[in-house]
This record gives structure tokens, sequence and C-alpha cells, in this order.
């Protein structure tokens, strides 16, 4: 989640709630015996999502994303029609690295442990 969190940069986690769009949270990966994750939340439930020429368009609506530029472009919504209920589509900050939803795809809302509310 480089550069908005440094490693080993203590952080302050709530309770787990449906998260919104750009919350950042933490997330068991479906291999338990992984470290849990820290991603941006993109995409919810009912959505579609496409990066096009570094912009992120969300049902078709244009949407400010400022870390867009670092995204390569991709349709997700040729995968699937649109996120299922009680899923989310994540990306890490570092966009050109990152093992995120592009990757490993979609996270469960039970796989969330907590959102993140402060950094220290």
């Amino acid at each position: 989640m480089f550069p908005t969190f440094q490693e080993n940069q203590v952080v302050k986690v709530s309770a787990h709630h449906a998260p919104k769009r750009f919350e950042v949270i933490v997330f068991q990966p479906k291999k338990e015996d992984e470290p849990m994750y820290l991603k941006r939340v993109i995409g919810l439930p009912g959505e579609r999502i496409v990066y096009r020429k570094h912009q992120l368009y969300i049902n078709g609506k244009k949407i400010k994303d400022p870390f867009a530029n670092e995204t390569e472009d991709f349709d997700w919504s040729s995968d699937q029609l649109e996120i299922p209920q009680g899923h989310y589509f994540v990306l890490g900050d570092n966009r050109e690295i990152s093992k995120d939803s592009r990757s490993f795809g979609l996270i469960s809302k039970k796989q969330i442990k907590g959102i993140i509310k402060e950094r220290n």
C-alpha cells in the first residue's frame, strides 16, 4: 500500500462494517496461512469496474481515483456482469506491482477483519 502506508507502520483498525469506496480494509486472504492484506475498496456490490486511460469508471460513470494514474487499463465487468452481493473489488495503492483483486479476485465480506481509521 505504499505510498499511503509504510512497512511496519502502526494503524488503528475499527470493527468491521460494510466498507465504503476508497476505505482501506484489512482482510484475510482465502489461504489462511498467508498474512493479512491492506487494500483499498474500489468496487462495491452491484457495480461494474473499468479503468480506461488511467480513469476509473463505475457503472459507466467517471469516478475520481487519486491513484488511477498508476492503474493499467482493464475491464473487470467483462468477466462478470457485476460484483455480487457480499463482495468487494480491492486494489493496492501501488498499482503497478500490487497483488489485488486483479490477480486474486473479489473479497468476501467474511474475509474483512476491519477498516483502517487512523495512521500513526
